[in-house]
């Protein structure tokens, strides 16, 4: 029986079932799920589980999870990232290493967020994204998740990188927008990249390019336990 625990670092461009569906293919296997996931603009560590792995997805599924982040200040998209369409812009203030680090400490704890109009949370049985997109507006319920750490990596006239370790849940677009709106302007993400899930790290995973050139003998021998 093939089961077990495959690390995966997904470029950008693809979704996160497109990474799946590889590993069906390569497998043979329909019984494949991941612990959450990434969105296509985003690049990072997605763990996979196959065969009856997959009856440990739900409880997967709610692993803190470590990410670094770009932020361009000034200009604000209706998906909350470099993908959508821009929908406003405000002026950019005189940016401060001090004042950047209190903004973002003031988000350490727990936060309120709504999820954002283009995300997979199900509307009437229909992820969200799918009524953005015909135009139509549904509510989203607020939800609360928890910012573990939040630090600044480096920052320019308009853009600033972070890195963010947070709980399972955390939209790191809509952090993004909302750490713009507190250094008083507006905001998008325009690069994320997934480092760590729980205890697994993005050093461990290997590209999606080597699970598409490996056999099948060799992937199911990438496999690792659970127990793990």
């Amino acid at each position: 029986m093939v089961e077990g625990l495959l690390l995966v670092r997904k470029p950008a461009g693809v979704t996160s079932h497109d990474v799946v569906q590889v590993l069906r293919r390569k497998l043979g296997i329909r019984r494949i799920g991941h612990t959450g996931t990434l969105d296509p603009m985003a690049e990072g560590l997605l763990v996979l589980l196959v065969g009856g792995a997959t009856r440990h997805q739900h409880t997967l599924q709610g692993h803190e999870k470590s990410y670094e982040a770009t932020i361009r200040l000034g200009l604000k998209t209706d998906t909350g990232d470099a993908t959508g369409k821009p929908i406003a812009t405000a002026a950019v203030p005189v940016l401060e290493r001090s004042g950047l680090h209190e903004a973002l400490a003031s988000f350490v704890g727990s936060v309120c967020q709504t999820p954002p109009a283009f995300s997979a949370v199900k509307v009437h049985g229909r992820p969200a994204y799918w009524w953005a997109r015909r135009q139509q507006a549904v509510t989203l319920s607020q939800r609360t998740i928890q910012v573990f750490e939040l630090s600044l990596l480096d920052y320019g006239a308009d853009s600033l990188a972070i890195r963010v370790r947070c709980s399972a849940g955390t939209y790191i677009r809509t952090l993004a927008e909302s750490i713009a709106e507190r250094l008083g302007t507006v905001g998008h993400l325009t690069g994320l990249v997934r480092t760590r899930v729980g205890g697994w790290t993005l050093e461990q995973a290997q590209p999606l390019s080597w699970f598409r050139d490996a056999s099948a003998e060799t992937i199911t021998r990438q496999l690792s336990p659970i127990s793990r």
